[in-house]
């Protein structure tokens, strides 16, 4: 028996409309454990509300949402959908909370530029 499934779409516009304002599931990069990738960096661009499976990163991502965003079974991601599907409330603050958590992140990325550079020239 094989799985089916629909044939994958690179369209970065479709893939950002069907992130957004989604409840997104995250299980991880095939190419490592690290909790920010090109696929979960798409979701927060998009404003999906990413649910991922904890990753050893995880702490230092996250921070505050570590408890609110992350599972480490399905018994864990099945209570977090719970909470969330019947509470549009909490989506919304989760989304804003995930927004936060990453407000600092071009200023930090250039200061890591501006680094780097220093260093080499």
């Amino acid at each position: 028996m094989s799985i089916k499934s629909y044939p994958s779409n690179f369209d970065i516009d479709y893939v950002k409309n069907l992130y957004k304002g989604n409840i997104c599931l995250d299980f991880g990069s095939a190419e490592g454990s690290s909790s920010l990738y090109s696929r979960s960096n798409q979701i927060i661009e998009s404003g999906g509300l990413i649910l991922q499976s904890k990753q050893v990163d995880s702490k230092y991502i996250w921070k505050k949402l570590e408890n609110k965003i992350l599972f480490k079974n399905f018994y864990d991601l099945e209570l977090l959908i719970n909470k969330l599907i019947n509470n549009k409330d909490l989506s919304n603050q989760l989304l804003l909370n995930i927004l936060s958590n990453f407000k600092n992140s071009r200023d930090l990325i250039e200061k890591n530029f501006d680094h780097t550079f220093k260093k080499t020239f």
